[in-house]
């Protein structure tokens, strides 16, 4: 037929002349069994443009505890001292598959891979001097930048940040990295750590 004689990506046109083409029918593009929130990824190795996950549309690498809980800090471990683990309050969403247990949380395994780990902490002191700092502890060692609480609500928000890459497994904690100042006892604590405390960490492609 002479509607058929002129093509456009190898699509032909209707009895109208009119000729569709999507995406797919591009030389250059191969698409299959497409999927809600994909993209076109380019692969050098076919150079073909094609379909693919991203989690980073779908929120997937991100692990999220602290969820403003009014609930009082836990009283069966170590005091709050230079070296000691931080408590953080429930997991919101685990979308790295790290291993975490409920409730108050102190570790945290991450699969093997690449992160950049931010914490806030908000425990409390007995008196307007008192101060902690914290950093990121990875089982042997600190890791990133030095984040700190002081007795004013105000001042919460110092963030400890830091970047971890492994080939394996790895269990990382925040921990307090000097001797804090008129902290109070974990029975005085109070509600502060889980209405202000929280851990993002995001994994990196």
């Amino acid at each position: 037929m002479a509607h058929n004689k002129i093509k456009v990506a190898g699509q032909s046109p209707d009895k109208d002349g009119a000729i569709t083409v999507n995406v797919e029918h591009l030389d250059d593009v191969t698409i299959t069994s497409i999927q809600p929130n994909q993209v076109l990824q380019y692969d050098s190795g076919t150079s073909q443009w094609i379909n693919a996950d991203t989690s980073a549309l779908s929120g997937g690498t991100v692990l999220f505890i602290g969820d403003g809980s009014s609930t009082a800090y836990p009283t069966g471990g170590s005091a709050l001292a230079n070296g000691v683990d931080l408590h953080f309050y429930t997991v919101v969403y685990n979308g790295v598959s790290a291993t975490v247990g409920s409730g108050w949380i102190d570790t945290i395994t991450l699969p093997a891979g690449s992160y950049l780990c931010n914490a806030v902490a908000g425990i409390t002191f007995s008196t307007s001097n008192g101060v902690a700092t914290y950093r990121w502890h990875n089982g042997s060692s600190y890791f990133g930048t030095q984040g700190n609480v002081k007795d004013d609500t105000d001042t919460i928000g110092s963030s400890a940040s830091g970047y971890i890459t492994s080939a394996s497994s790895i269990t990382i904690t925040v921990q307090l990295n000097s001797a804090p100042t008129d902290v109070n006892s974990l029975a005085t604590q109070g509600n502060r750590q889980a209405e202000y405390g929280y851990i993002e960490i995001r994994k990196l492609a």
